[in-house]
């Protein structure tokens, strides 16, 4: 979502130049994007976004210049699955085959764009970008979008009815058979990651830096209710100075929030903790070793609050992955690939231990 927002707001700033945009749409084997990745390029060389790690970029600009010339848009396949060949001199080598999709940004598609990605960033609720991208051996494609919003797509009429009369659900970004035996491809939006810290303490900083850094929410939530808490977190999208139960009237909840206890305070935590437990959440992060959050725990359901064993699976203690962190900077890159290794679904293991069918990252 980051870089898409990022492109919004370049779309936005650019006006009516002239400009085209590159899609991943589909990936086999190894490659540094997967599908969705999307580049803004303009005439004069100006870009946002990356399709690659930077080995496409120059070929695709290319392209794009000859889709505005032509105001025609185009699939590019790049296949470095032959060790005997180097893709266009760009020393891909990837062992992948990446389809690109390059087509100029019409003023209604533009707008339609912007307002799709802005809405689930603002709204916090999730929708999709729809593209017709014919068949690479047709010299002209339709260049038509629908967009999905409220349960139903909107846009393009023809390609908005087929999606609705198939009831298509934006479950995935992908390619599909919907627009008349034409692939169409689907890209999912979901609203970032919103990373709720609880805590007023210099060790949140680095934290709250590498979660804006990936494109989350980011929320510091200071329970000591230090003034200063504003000046040194500004960083973060929001400063809560007040206790953890007051928070939580303040915090819009979804399957998208994430909690990291580390206020450094036994009790403080205990009733943080006392106040997550009845939020439906994938990921609670919290400092110290694992007897200390059993601890808290236990004094919780002597209390008589209810801790449900959901809640019990979302709770990470000691926070983070084992990387042999000592600053507060290593901490806080070992809490931060924990909460996207549960978030994605991945066991972080070395992507070389990966099994063969799972996509693989490469340079």
């Amino acid at each position: 979502m980051k870089e898409l927002l990022e492109i919004c707001t370049a779309l936005q700033q650019l006006g009516d130049e002239p400009c085209a945009l590159a899609t991943v749409i589909n990936v086999e084997g190894s490659a540094y994007r997967r599908p969705g990745a999307r580049m803004l390029l303009t005439l004069d060389g100006a870009s946002w976004g990356m399709v690659s790690g930077g080995c496409l970029e120059s070929d695709v600009m290319d392209h794009a210049r000859r889709a505005l010339q032509s105001s025609q848009p185009r699939i590019v396949r790049y296949d470095s699955t032959s060790d005997d060949d180097i893709v266009f001199g760009t020393g891909l080598g990837c062992n992948g085959i990446i389809d690109v999709f390059i087509e100029p940004v019409t003023k209604e598609f533009k707008d339609s764009f912007v307002s799709a990605a802005q809405c689930c960033h603002r709204n916090r609720q999730p929708g999709a970008i729809a593209t017709s991208v014919g068949n690479q051996e047709q010299a002209e494609r339709p260049n038509e979008h629908a967009f999905f919003s409220a349960g139903r797509w909107v846009g393009s009429e023809h390609l908005a009815s087929i999606l609705n009369l198939h009831a298509v659900e934006p479950d995935k970004t992908c390619l599909i058979d919907a627009h008349g035996g034409e692939p169409v491809f689907i890209q999912q939006l979901l609203p970032p990651v919103h990373l709720v810290i609880f805590g007023g303490w210099l060790d949140v900083i680095p934290l709250i830096r590498m979660g804006k850094e990936v494109g989350f929410r980011v929320t510091v939530v200071d329970p000591r209710q230090r003034l200063s808490s504003r000046r040194l977190f500004h960083e973060a999208d929001s400063v809560l100075l007040c206790s953890s139960a007051e928070a939580l009237s303040q915090i819009q909840f979804d399957d998208r929030t994430v909690a990291v206890v580390m206020n450094h305070h036994f009790e403080r935590d205990q009733e943080t903790l006392s106040a997550l437990s009845s939020r439906p959440l994938n990921y609670v992060g919290t400092l110290g070793p694992k007897r200390r959050q059993e601890r808290m725990l236990n004094a919780l359901k002597e209390n008589g609050v209810l801790i449900s064993e959901e809640f019990v699976q979302s709770l990470r203690g000691p926070v983070g992955l084992d990387i042999g962190a000592k600053t507060p900077e290593e901490i806080g890159l070992s809490i931060m690939a924990e909460i996207l290794s549960v978030l994605n679904g991945r066991n972080a293991k070395p992507i070389r231990e990966r099994q063969p069918n799972v996509a693989v990252l490469s340079s």
